[in-house]
């Protein structure tokens, strides 16, 4: 168990037609420095590119900085070759540069657009369960977000010339500006909850609010782009949340190779499946979906008290 709902806080729910968010707010705010992807590129402290010979699963990404360069799970980079996501949550160090493992969200092309640069999306949750469960079960992650992708625009009754999941997110732009203007940061909110009628879907949580706050709207719409919207009426049950966070949090956590400075850990329940990562004995990452958790792991667990919150 790495903590308790005593370790979190769950604010006032907002609801927006059938869907509902519930801030999560930890205790204490800390205030490790880290250099976000998004920052990193405003103050040009940020270079990506593709590897001398260019391939599908890897860039390269360099940290100009003097801090940590935080990269999250399923955050979108636009340009080069292709459209990628990065495949897991990691911490570049400073002054340093790596080659990243990532997945392409743009079938359709192989060719230079333009420099990488900074997207507002990240990958939508079915996308992120589906190379989670691949990565398990020995698959091919790269395949699982192609489909996943697909059934994407298929969902939508909406075709982009080169299958780019960026496209499916500016077609919806529309709908997900509604629900991102009903969902506002709660003071001190370093995650989310979030249901679709009634029912909690998962939740992601950060190592600090100042980082939650740029990730807020690109984690909203990555549950709002699947969902089907009505005008549902439903009950928030916050027992049921903190039951689900309890239950998430008492699991067994199985250590994977990292890939930077990061621990990674991932871990399932009867209720679903997640992904944790920490520095420096913090938390910086947590993501949780609920659903099918079917997965097996050989790998190391951490116990009781090994990550602070």
């Amino acid at each position: 168990m790495i903590a308790s709902m005593d370790d979190f806080e769950l604010l006032d729910a907002q609801v927006h037609k059938n869907v509902a968010i519930v801030p999560i707010k930890t205790p204490v705010n800390h205030k490790i420095d880290l250099l976000t992807l998004k920052k990193g590129f405003e103050l040009g402290l940020v270079a990506v590119e593709e590897c001398e010979h260019s391939t599908v699963n890897t860039i390269i990404v360099a940290n100009k900085s003097v801090v940590p360069l935080l990269l999250v799970d399923g955050e979108e980079i636009v340009g080069g070759d292709q459209n990628r996501i990065i495949d897991a949550t990691i911490l570049i160090a400073p002054q340093s540069e790596m080659k990243v493992p990532v997945n392409c969200t743009e079938h359709g092309r192989w060719g230079f657009k333009h420099n990488f640069k900074q997207s507002s999306n990240i990958a939508n949750i079915r996308t992120r369960v589906a190379k989670i469960h691949a990565h398990r079960n020995h698959g091919s992650a790269q395949q699982a977000v192609w489909d996943s992708i697909n059934e994407l625009e298929m969902s939508r009754d909406f075709s982009s010339p080169t299958q780019a999941m960026s496209e499916s997110y500016e077609n919806a732009k529309a709908d997900l500006d509604e629900f991102l203007d009903a969902f506002e940061v709660a003071e001190g909110q370093s995650g989310v909850a979030v249901l679709i009628d009634g029912e909690m879907k998962g939740f992601e949580i950060f190592l600090n609010s100042e980082i939650y706050r740029e990730y807020h709207e690109k984690i909203l719409k990555s549950y709002l782009i699947n969902a089907e919207i009505n005008e549902n009426v439903f009950t928030i049950n916050t027992d049921t949340i903190e039951s689900v966070i309890e239950n998430a949090l008492n699991s067994d956590f199985e250590e994977f190779k990292n890939e930077g400075e990061e621990k990674r850990f991932e871990f399932s329940d009867e209720d679903g499946l997640g992904s944790l990562y920490t520095f420096k004995d913090r938390l910086i990452h947590m993501s949780y979906f609920t659903g099918s958790a079917d997965l097996d792991s050989q790998s190391p667990k951490i116990h009781q008290n090994d990550v602070r919150i």
